[in-house]
């Protein structure tokens, strides 16, 4: 006999196999892409809402609601809001005229009440931050 007629007994054909890799594939990139628009939208709002906060809007509003009636406490908050609001040579001039008035404010226990000058002075610095800003 010839060595190519003889038949092969133990070799069996091909089997199919469920092939599911493309499906895996696509699973995983469409993860992969919501996972990336997830974080691309968290990033763009928190920068969008850090690049729209100034913090000077936010001292001059706190120097709007300055109550004067409670003198120290006006004095205080002058002092602290109008040394990071002073950004042009006006500004400057009229705090460093305005603080000296402030100073028999503070660092005492009972204070008089604020006289018109000074508030005069107070508020016209408030109305010069908001035409700056």
């Amino acid at each position: 006999m010839n060595p190519s007629e003889i038949p092969i007994r133990d070799i069996k054909p091909l089997v199919p196999i469920p092939d599911i890799s493309i499906y895996l594939f696509a699973a995983l990139l469409a993860v992969g892409v919501l996972l990336f628009a997830a974080a691309a939208i968290f990033v763009w709002r928190r920068w969008r809402r850090r690049r729209s906060v100034d913090p000077r809007i936010e001292w001059l509003r706190r120097l709007d609601r300055i109550d004067y009636r409670d003198p120290k406490k006006a004095a205080y908050l002058m002092t602290r809001y109008g040394r990071l609001l002073a950004e042009d040579k006006r500004r400057q001039e009229i705090l460093s005229q305005l603080l000296p008035r402030l100073e028999r404010y503070k660092y005492r226990k009972d204070v008089p009440p604020l006289d018109d000058e000074t508030k005069r002075y107070m508020k016209l610095f408030i109305e010069m931050s908001k035409d700056a800003l």
